[in-house]
């Protein structure tokens, strides 16, 4: 008989920005809070609603839609959220756009709209869902923001470099929300983990450099082990949970000590 998840969510209810499809870490992340005593909502690009809202009704309470360069698709999406929870116990942020075609060029040759729309989406929807969330925080005895950013926040990547200037800044803007939402006694942090073999990372990089990639890892990493969808899940239902206590401003890294490593 398998072994059940701790519930260190439970009666928690929060929202996961940004769910694409089943092979992505938003979903992966909804599923694993459910199964951790959640009552858990997702976000998704309202084209993918009827799609999204088939693949998480097995576990999710609601999914909205949601234009992350859109203002009043905030406003509607969480009216939705507190029409539905009544409270936000926790916010999950894995939003991120890449144009077709941006990471096949030089990153300077990207224009000002094809750049912008990278950092709106990737970044500064983490700041517009920060400002509606916090009358459904209030409610919370213990609210709290993760944001999902990459080791291209740190390091250079090839065919990443939009995408990861935008989580190096998504990084600091986590920082920044730990300064200004703290006294509120909202926490936030960030969690960085390496590739794992989802539908975007086979999209962006190919199916190939994917596994060639996580196969370079798993063996220069402290583990030498593959990541797998768990391995984040867990740690980002830890830093969402009220076992999460008086720390914020936080990146925890989850690559099996690769980042820790100088060989």
């Amino acid at each position: 008989m398998a072994e059940q998840p701790a519930q260190i969510l439970a009666d928690c209810r929060g929202v996961v920005l940004g769910v694409s499809t089943p092979n992505s870490v938003g979903f992966q992340c909804a599923r694993a809070f459910s199964e951790r005593g959640a009552r858990v909502a997702v976000s998704c690009r309202p084209q993918r609603l009827p799609a999204v809202q088939d693949w998480v009704q097995p576990f999710a309470g609601l999914a909205v839609p949601l234009e992350a360069s859109e203002e009043s698709s905030f406003d509607s999406a969480f009216a939705q959220l507190e029409s539905g929870l009544g409270r936000l116990d926790f916010l999950v942020h894995s939003l991120v756009h890449v144009p077709d075609g941006i990471l096949n060029r030089p990153v300077f040759e990207l224009s000002a709209a094809e750049f912008s729309s990278v950092m709106d989406v990737g970044v500064r929807s983490l700041l517009a869902a920060c400002r509606r969330a916090l009358p459904l925080f209030a409610a919370s005895r213990h609210p709290r923001v993760v944001a999902l950013i990459s080791g291209g926040a740190e390091f250079a990547i090839p065919n990443y470099h939009a995408v990861g200037i935008a989580k190096a800044a998504l990084a600091a803007a986590v920082r920044y929300l730990a300064l200004e939402l703290g006294p509120k006694g909202v926490l936030c942090n960030a969690l960085s983990f390496s590739i794992i073999d989802t539908d975007a990372a086979q999209r962006v990089i190919g199916s190939s450099e994917s596994a060639k990639t996580r196969d370079y890892l798993a063996k220069r990493s402290m583990t030498r082990g593959a990541l797998s969808f768990e391995h984040v899940t867990n740690a980002v239902a830890f830093l969402s949970s009220p076992l999460c206590a008086n720390i914020t401003g936080e990146t925890l890294n989850v690559d099996g000590g690769f980042s820790r490593s100088y060989f």
